[in-house]
């Protein structure tokens, strides 16, 4: 026991950086901000392409456009309800996304879809975390 209440205590004195989601953040929302811009020059193209409704294909390039500006926003103001709620909308908004590629383009196989994966990781990190700034809310 002496040997796991030395490890607990170690751990308890590592510093923990506040600000590191920006690792995840980042990227997360520079990618999913580029995927939405890139279908709104010809929406009705890429959406006939893909066999979609073009208003539906609209809604899911303005929900990533909007998630990845709520993932940065949410971010930038911290300590509030408001902007946690922003960043767990805007993870919820890049979750649903990217679910919906996945489930449209890779169901049923592993092969190809990795890169959508950590997207979606991403988005639902967010969501289920938000800024992780309040203290005792955590449902698990």
């Amino acid at each position: 026991m002496a040997l796991l209440d030395t490890a607990e205590a170690s751990a308890q004195r590592i510093p923990t950086i506040r600000s590191a989601d920006w690792f995840l953040r980042l990227p997360l929302a520079a990618i999913i901000i580029e995927q939405g811009t890139f279908k709104l020059p010809d929406l009705a193209v890429q959406a006939e392409g893909y066999g979609l409704p073009t208003d539906l294909f609209a809604l899911a390039a303005l929900a990533e456009i909007a998630g990845g500006i709520a993932i940065l926003l949410g971010g930038l103001i911290r300590n509030n309800w408001a902007t946690d709620l922003l960043t767990r909308l805007g993870g919820l908004a890049i979750s649903i996304v990217v679910a919906g590629v996945i489930v449209m383009l890779y169901f049923g196989s592993f092969v190809g879809w990795q890169f959508q994966g950590m997207l979606l990781a991403g988005g639902l990190f967010f969501l289920f975390r938000g800024n992780g700034d309040v203290k005792g809310r955590a449902l698990i």
